[in-house]
């Protein structure tokens, strides 16, 4: 009996000295679930959102917000940004929980991560930069390789999407078959010579005299580079670049195009607002509505794109959803 009293009271011990050391762990420690309960109101304010369980702290957020402005030029929203932050960490659970079944590939998130540190100083800038952010090198090489694995996730799941048949792009072909015409076009020099610091006379008489120069047999893009007094045109030999019977003219009075267009490769004198031109107009490439098989490869990608948006949607919709009907997404942010 003695023996017996002896070893409950080890057991009891045990036990509770296991508890009181989870408790110190989880209360003092970790934060666990435990302080979480405790100061639950204080974990909310301090969060931009939370994710079952996750903190999105203000500090992320503005970073994230920051990073996103500075690639796009452009404000940002915070919901919407916070938003962005909400889905990184939905697609990051959910390869967890699917762990088993998606592909490791710590080699690919090591050679990421080294690109990025190559665009630093050196390893030492780019471990101080991710310190400063809050991250080891190890730690971030993990949040990376979770990044593939979500991507990986998010592969399976638009499978269904990415598989378009040949009835599918010549449907959509026959929709979009007339937006797809291409005007008639043709390539357009000129040599400039402006009247704004000429007279009229003085600028008509070096007009006049590259007109002469070019039917003797002179070179027109040397000529160009050498007399025209637009620079932007002038060292690429006088290249206005090719124009559609559908654009805005360079020349609106010109004919380009149509019975009475200028002939092909043949110099032509003309006055504009600004002074005098040169022009010197290639041959007219006929409109035309390319093929169904000139454009299936691009159509495919077209459609396959369009589907995966919708699919990549519809995927975080499900996930969000059921979030906030399980009241496991708060949003802390207006």
């Amino acid at each position: 009996m003695k023996w017996t009293s002896a070893r409950i009271y080890v057991i009891k011990a045990a036990i509770i000295g296991t508890t009181l050391a989870y408790m110190v762990l989880d209360l003092w420690l970790l934060h666990g679930p435990m302080y979480g309960f405790l100061h639950k109101d204080k974990l909310v304010t301090e969060a931009a959102a939370v994710v079952y369980g996750e903190r999105i702290s203000p500090a992320q957020l503005a970073r994230h917000k920051a990073e996103q402005e500075a690639i796009s030029g452009k404000e940002k929203p915070a919901v919407s940004m916070l938003m962005d932050l909400v889905r990184s960490s939905l697609l990051r659970m959910r390869s967890r929980y699917n762990d088993n079944q998606l592909p490791h590939d710590r080699a690919a998130a090591e050679r990421e991560v080294a690109a990025l540190a190559s665009r630093t100083s050196g390893d030492a800038a780019f471990e101080q930069q991710l310190a400063s952010q809050g991250y080891t090198r190890r730690q971030f090489t993990d949040k990376v390789e979770s990044r593939l694995m979500g991507l990986a996730l998010l592969n399976r799941n638009l499978a269904p999407h990415t598989k378009v048949d040949d009835a599918a792009i010549q449907a959509h072909y026959e929709q979009i078959q007339d937006e797809l015409r291409i005007p008639a076009s043709r390539p357009v020099k000129h040599i400039f010579i402006a009247t704004l610091n000429r007279n009229e006379a003085d600028a008509r008489h070096a007009a006049d005299q590259v007109m002469a120069r070019l039917q003797a047999g002179e070179d027109f893009a040397r000529l160009a580079a050498e007399l025209s007094d637009d620079s932007n045109t002038a060292q690429k030999g006088g290249h206005l670049g090719t124009v559609h019977d559908d654009a805005l003219l360079p020349l609106p009075e010109l004919n380009l195009f149509g019975d009475a267009a200028l002939p092909a490769d043949t110099p032509t004198l003309a006055r504009s607002k600004w002074g005098w031109h040169i022009i010197l107009a290639g041959p007219i490439a006929p409109a035309y509505t390319p093929s169904l098989e000139e454009c299936r490869e691009t159509i495919r990608t077209a459609i396959i794109s369009a589907q995966r948006e919708l699919g990549v949607n519809a995927f975080f919709d499900t996930l969000i959803k059921e979030g906030f009907q399980q009241k496991r997404i708060q949003i802390h942010v207006k």
